[in-house]
């Protein structure tokens, strides 16, 4: 695939109708520790999140817009031509360049602009460093009757990648220094400090103007605020004759002449490899998956100062949750052959374990640490159980075993936000008033919007999980089960508690302060997955049948039925509005993840391939190559959220690797 182009994002001007359009088509490259650069197929800066340089200064989740976006000028024979899009305040769009781009595609996890003037055509690809906080802009002129002149206009800015800034709000020395211009930014320490524009062979000229009243209609549109302003730092001039390429690079650091085309070249042999050990040769939409899925995969220092593995929940704001790396883990690894990023994950995350918690998600420099996850430590057994099942490792096994134990015991004894288990029945609940517990988070100001106190039940079906691989575990690795093994028993007699009594499914949450709580909601699948259903065949072909006819759409699962009291079909609005609607009925991909695991035991593979085919057109019209958080419940369910989610990557990767302990999966070092 490392010269091929991708056939799922392949774009033409046909594609973007207006300005407006382009604008909407993102695309997206990462580093590998937390840094990305992302923008539009135009050049519109369209939310406070776009950036050629988006760099992880405190890898992953530290990370600090550092270049906004370079802006090409083309001179040939006497005339010059931009290749520019702006929106300004007041000012509307000026996207002068919409009418020279001739092509938008990607090349394995490389981006690929190409310019088309007259006969001439300039191609530009965009990759990141792997690693480290770079990234280059490779240009080419693949077609000319005389060289060409090319202008680089440079535009800095030092913020956090979630804030706006405006004119003058920090002071920054900028310097020529050979072919690159050199920013540093007074009172700046560490990563990040200073910045570094080179282009091969250029011609340097150092400004410092601010440029303002940038307009960002997305924050707009959310009730952010939206006008920002950015540096200019300086301008590098270079010329290309016909067939001849140069580079540009943005960098934390002095890059050499001809960086730019290692990195690229580097992002092509990376691709290739990666879509080779997922054994998606020939596969275009399992093989854009596999490239989108390498995105969230990042490195993470550990307690102990080692470095560990991790997985970014989803581009542009979130950082690492703990949650969401292993829902995530057997779609981004197991089913791409990535058995020891897999072995990584788990232990680095088992790391963080105290009191048979987990973190729900790794804090940014300078907030709170967070452990307000039921879900989390029972999940991190579900994918060790997958890992093992899939590699047959039974060192991952050993050495996991102390913290499943760990988390087993707290669990029996009680934990903190209420977390304990019932004796009377055995079944796990979760209870911690103002506390949201479960993947079900919404929170506004002080109310939990679906609290589900009381025994959920996805909860207590991973906790049966999480008993029955202990036990599993304990011959082989000559240790004893014991309190797993009466644990288990008790909460597999109590469990048929969760059936309704008409029959249809199972109650969500059982023993609620007001009771039970019996709305029809996605999360009773889990009782169809694990180990073994936790449900006879007959019950469980009439819950797939009622997720099928009420929570069923294009773009995954509803969270709610629609004839359900409460129910919320549009997730738009100021922030507070949209975590109203998050889990009232708004559709997430991820949940088909569950819905696939289900049909595979009580369906049949067409179903599963009809529930992923809507994917290869989204893949094409939101970020090219990705897929989004969350979706309208009501059709034609728009998409929101988060531009690119781990999670649903990962739904639409998991073929079942792992499911069935004698499957054993061929796996190879990424």
């Amino acid at each position: 695939m490392s010269g091929v182009t991708d056939p799922i994002v392949d774009l033409g001007p046909d594609q973007w109708r207006d300005a407006r359009r382009s604008g909407q088509l993102e695309w997206l490259c990462t580093n590998g520790i937390g840094g990305y650069a992302c923008g539009t197929v135009g050049g519109l800066l369209q939310r406070r999140w776009h950036g050629l340089l988006v760099a992880a200064t405190d890898p992953p989740a530290g990370r600090t817009l550092l270049v906004p976006k370079i802006e090409l000028f083309v001179r040939q024979g006497g005339r010059e031509w931009p290749l520019t899009a702006n929106e300004w305040s007041g000012g509307g769009i000026e996207a002068p360049g919409l009418g020279y781009l001739a092509r938008f595609h990607m090349t394995g996890s490389v981006v690929v602009r190409h310019w088309r003037i007259g006969a001439t055509v300039l191609e530009e690809r965009i990759a990141m460093a792997r690693g480290r906080n770079a990234t280059a802009v490779l240009l080419t002129l693949r077609h000319a009757s005389e060289p060409v002149q090319v202008r680089i206009k440079c535009l800095a800015n030092r913020r956090p990648h979630d804030h706006l800034v405006q004119a003058n709000a920090f002071e920054a020395s900028i310097a020529a220094e050979g072919s690159a211009l050199r920013v540093d930014f007074a009172g700046a320490t560490g990563e990040g400090a200073a910045l570094h524009l080179q282009a091969d062979g250029a011609k340097t000229i150092a400004d410092g103007t601010w440029y303002r009243d940038y307009v960002l209609p997305v924050e707009r549109a959310l009730g952010y605020d939206c006008v920002g302003a950015n540096l200019c730092a300086g301008e590098l001039a270079i010329t290309l004759k016909p067939g001849e390429s140069r580079g540009f690079t943005a960098s934390t650091r002095r890059e050499e002449s001809g960086e730019a085309a290692r990195i690229v070249a580097a992002n092509l042999r990376r691709s290739k490899k990666l879509v080779e050990n997922a054994g998606a040769t020939g596969d275009h939409l399992r093989a854009r998956l596999t490239l989108s899925a390498d995105q969230f995969i990042v490195d993470r220092a550990l307690p102990d100062g080692r470095r560990g593995t991790s997985v970014i929940a989803g581009y542009p704001w979130f950082a690492d949750w703990g949650r969401d790396a292993l829902l995530s883990l057997p779609g981004l690894c197991l089913a791409t052959g990535r058995a020891d990023d897999a072995a990584s994950i788990l232990r680095s995350l088992a790391r963080f374990e105290k009191d048979g918690l987990l973190p729900n998600r790794f804090p940014a420099p300078g907030e709170p640490w967070m452990d307000n996850s039921v879900d989390a430590p029972l999940l991190l057994a579900e994918a060790a159980r997958r890992t093992v099942n899939a590699t047959g490792d039974m060192d991952l096994a050993r050495d996991l075993w102390p913290t499943l134990l760990s988390i087993c015991t707290n669990f029996l004894r009680g934990t903190r936000h209420g977390i304990s288990v019932d004796p009377a029945d055995g079944l796990v609940r979760a209870a911690e008033p103002g506390t949201q517990l479960t993947w079900m988070d919404a929170k506004v100001g002080a109310r939990v919007i679906t609290p589900r106190m009381g025994k959920p039940v996805e909860i207590n079906a991973l906790w049966i999980g999480l008993l029955r691989t202990l036990v599993a575990w304990a011959k082989p690795l000559r240790l004893d089960a014991g309190p797993a093994n009466a644990a288990l028993v008790k909460a597999l007699c109590s469990f048929a508690r969760f059936t309704r009594t008409d029959g249809t499914g199972l109650i969500d949450v059982l023993d609620g302060p007001a009771g039970n709580e019996s709305c029809l909601r996605p999360n009773q699948l889990f009782a169809l997955c694990g180990p073994e259903p936790l449900v006879e065949p007959r019950l469980a072909r009439a819950m797939l049948d009622g997720t099928q006819r009420a929570l069923l759409t294009p773009f995954g699962l509803r969270t709610l039925g629609p004839n359900e009291p409460g129910y919320i079909g549009r997730f738009e609005g100021p922030v507070e509005i949209r975590d109203e609607a998050y889990h009232m009925g708004t559709v997430w991909p991820w949940l088909l993840g569950p819905y696939a695991a289900a049909l595979r035991r009580f369906g049949t593979p067409e179903q599963i391939h009809f529930a992923r085919e809507p994917f290869a057109h989204h893949m094409k019209e939101g970020c090219l190559g990705q897929v989004c958080e969350v979706a309208d419940g009501d059709a034609p369910q728009r998409p929101s959220g988060c531009f690119a989610q781990a999670w649903s990557i990962a739904a639409l990767l998991d073929d079942g690797v792992g499911d069935n302990a004698a499957k054993r999966a061929r796996f190879s070092r990424s």
